[in-house]
């Protein structure tokens, strides 16, 4: 049954279809389908078909944009809950995030930063088409332990370097963990842009952001 519920609203978003993506982003609910998997599962695997079609040429912006409000009105309902399932860190950082310059998409970058804040972090969202200057000045200003680069679509993930490189002529680097998201950030691409870790998804992009936190906390108090 979840199963198919998900398959249905994964199907919705793909579909553009607001009102049956709200329902059926319900009726998982009240089926009792946690909320992390209703958006890992249903909404984000409809939202990745969205922007392979997209780079495929067969969606056009206006599509990607509808596809986006979609998810952005369906993971609104889901937010009470999604911030219910996140445990909270004992170890809070101060976390840099934002989609890389070329990008607009800002779906996984809002799902994150939602649980990054529920767990207990300090956001700082730099938005969409960030560039590099951007992150530079915002770890800067934030003093930031932590950065978390988002891109969707594949000609717009290689600028995970640019920022990485811009970080490292700013001095800044060797002070923060990089965290990559996105369909094409795998462990083989975050060491070839430089970055410390790939995310698979927002809840991973949590964990891995309070795993520094608390290792960061450990070496603090060795000293």
């Amino acid at each position: 049954m979840s199963t198919s519920i998900l398959a249905d609203l994964a199907n919705a978003v793909i579909e553009l279809k607001l009102e049956d993506a709200e329902r059926l982003t319900r009726e998982a609910v009240k089926s009792g389908i946690p909320a992390t998997e209703i958006v890992l599962k249903g909404l984000s695997v409809g939202m990745r078909e969205v922007g392979r079609k997209f780079e495929e040429r067969t969606y056009f912006l206006a599509e990607l944009l509808m596809a986006a409000f979609i998810m952005n009105r369906c993971t609104d309902l889901l937010k009470p809950l999604l911030e219910k399932e996140v445990e909270k860190t004992p170890a809070p950082a101060k976390i840099v995030i934002g989609t890389v310059q070329g990008d607009l998409h800002d779906i996984g970058k809002n799902i994150v930063i939602a649980l990054l804040r529920a767990a207990g972090f300090e956001v700082y969202d730099v938005g969409v088409d960030a560039s590099p200057s951007k992150f530079v000045q915002a770890v800067r200003e934030a003093s930031a332990d932590v950065v978390g680069l988002s891109a969707l679509l594949a000609s717009t993930a290689p600028y995970f370097k640019d920022v990485i490189a811009a970080l490292e002529e700013a001095g800044l680097r060797r002070g923060v963990y990089v965290m990559i998201g996105g369909p094409h950030a795998t462990e083989a691409f975050a060491k070839e842009v430089g970055a410390d870790v790939s995310c698979k998804d927002a809840v991973a992009g949590v964990d891995r952001a309070r795993e520094y936190a608390e290792r960061k906390r450990a070496n603090v108090a060795r000293q």
